[in-house]
């Protein structure tokens, strides 16, 4: 077995949440994570910040002003794949006890990491009827940079459905460079933004049994370079208990969404999908993908989509879906379930992930497995990769001097 040795990136008592992808910089040189300790605190935490792989200096991209109980709030940071620009959820700045930060109450904010600071909004936001074409009316969260164009996804949860008490759960979306400007902005609840945004996933309260039929939208991927998103979905099957399967939606030309109507919504519905947005059902499995929440993940080519999901045995193993056989294949045969989101390295021939409190990394052509770390209580999250697929990045709690624990980053090299 191969010996592997972890390093330690970061000390700070404070938090270093690593995302669920593209943590690293275009010339893989930094890491960017959010102040978080743990995940749901995103409301309290106020930096952006990113390390030095190679160094450990560490740098503070952006800073929250004014920050309370209540928000605004920043996390969830990605690395543009091609720029140096970060991504981030951003609470919206007039969060107080009546207006807290919320699902619906956020917005995708870019720092261009040579500025430091400044800030510029993605998406555009409208509360306020009448509603702008190409604004959203509430929060968009989990921001992924296409591997090749300016194109962003992200889920999305609307505020006008919830002041109007009209049940709706969490959609996906796409944005892409159009500036959207918006009527207003003294408010603070509106924004203009640089992002043209649209829905990709209608849904419904209740499903009809044995449909296609969608309730739930979320945790996506892009299909590698292609125009194509995927997706997870709750639906019913013919007895009528909810699942999970995975649809795709095949994404027109910019020009085209930009020319579609009836995008606003309204008091009572969501923003419409543009009807030049095509959305087909993939998988259709015997009990569905794994309630385990995770991210979709694609091949380089995307010609295949992987995700987790129960073997005959209930074990959580790793599947993928292959398009161009239209066949689904079982990658792993653990004997213990995938405890942890999983990623794919960049050239694809490896996946990354937590079982039995162990990090691992998998060859899927071979089925062989690496320990990189055994047992360990305190490994936390979403391992990744850098650009190069010879470290793994992960999120691990360690006590400070003084007893605190705090998230701290690690790599391992492969090599």
């Amino acid at each position: 077995m191969n010996s592997y040795n972890s390093r330690q990136l970061t000390f700070g008592s404070y938090g270093h949440t690593l995302h669920h992808c593209q943590v690293t910089s275009p010339d893989n040189n930094w890491i960017v994570y959010d102040t978080r300790n743990e995940d749901t605190a995103i409301a309290t935490t106020t930096r952006i910040e990113r390390v030095n792989i190679n160094t450990k200096e560490i740098q503070v991209l952006y800073e929250v002003d004014n920050s309370t109980i209540y928000g605004p709030g920043v996390g969830a940071v990605t690395y543009s794949p091609s720029e140096e620009k970060v991504m981030f959820i951003h609470g919206i700045e007039n969060a107080s006890k009546e207006k807290p930060y919320s699902m619906s109450r956020r917005t995708g904010v870019s720092v261009n990491t040579n500025t430091p600071h400044m800030k510029e909004y993605m998406d555009a936001r409208n509360i306020i009827a009448p509603y702008t074409k190409g604004a959203l009316r509430g929060g968009t969260h989990s921001h992924c940079w296409h591997p090749t164009q300016e194109l962003i996804s992200f889920t999305y949860n609307d505020e006008i459905l919830a002041q109007n008490n009209i049940k709706t759960e969490r959609v996906v979306g796409i944005m892409f460079p159009k500036m959207v400007e918006v009527p207003n902005c003294n408010t603070k609840d509106n924004i203009s933004g640089k992002m043209f945004s649209v829905i990709v996933s209608e849904i419904v309260e209740n499903a009809t049994p044995g449909t296609n039929e969608i309730e739930k939208a979320f945790d996506e991927c892009w299909l590698g370079d292609k125009r194509q998103l995927v997706f997870q979905c709750w639906v019913r099957d013919k007895e009528g208990r909810r699942k999970t399967e995975i649809f795709r939606a095949i994404i027109p030309s910019n020009e085209e969404l930009y020319m579609s109507q009836g995008l606003c919504g309204s008091e009572f519905s969501l923003p419409t999908v543009p009807i030049s947005i095509k959305v087909n059902r993939v998988t259709y499995t015997p009990k569905g993908v794994s309630e385990l929440r995770h991210w979709l993940r694609s091949s380089p080519d995307g010609n295949r989509v992987f995700f987790l999901m129960e073997d005959e045995k209930g074990i959580t193993q790793l599947f993928c879906h292959d398009f161009s056989k239209n066949i689904m294949n079982q990658v792993t045969f653990l004997e213990s379930s995938i405890q942890s989101p999983f990623n794919l390295s960049p050239c694809g021939d490896k996946v990354v992930f937590l079982s039995n409190n162990s990090l691992i990394v998998c060859d899927i052509s071979t089925f062989s497995y690496n320990v990189l770390i055994s047992n360990d209580m305190d490994i936390y999250g979403i391992p990744n990769w850098d650009k190069t697929g010879n470290i793994i990045i992960y999120n691990k709690y360690t006590k400070d001097e003084k007893g605190g624990k705090y998230l701290q980053i690690f790599s391992v090299n492969l090599k």
